[in-house]
């Protein structure tokens, strides 16, 4: 069985920040709902269904440069589906400490087996 809990760098580049040198925040969720799918794969005989239902919350801006962690851990697990939970931090200058940037919850749902057709109309 594959690991549940991933851990992902991620860094901050010109290229995916405003002029002002801060990420733009569709590029850090679209990174963050790929890295979400990473602790359920193996769960999937086929391709990853479309996510479900999500969270998504900004705490801070992240600039240029920084260093990113994208941490995703599959948190549950139920008849349903699965729910992944992500907390992006960066590192604090001259501490051990790290700050959250933006956290997320995503639900991946179980494929569904789809009844056959063969009802007759009356």
């Amino acid at each position: 069985m594959k690991a549940h809990h991933i851990n992902t760098p991620f860094l901050v580049t010109k290229e995916i920040s405003n002029a002002n040198g801060f990420l733009l925040p569709h590029v850090l969720y679209d990174k963050i709902k790929t890295v979400a799918s990473y602790p359920v794969k193996e769960f999937y005989l086929q391709d990853i269904p479309n996510i479900g239902d999500f969270k998504f919350k900004m705490y801070k801006n992240a600039f240029v440069n920084d260093k990113l962690t994208i941490q995703a851990q599959l948190v549950k697990q139920d008849k349903d589906g699965y729910w992944v939970n992500i907390t992006v931090t960066k590192a604090k200058s001259n501490t051990n400490h790290q700050e959250r940037i933006c956290s997320a919850l995503f639900d991946f749902p179980l494929e569904k087996t789809y009844e056959s057709a063969n009802r007759t109309a009356c």
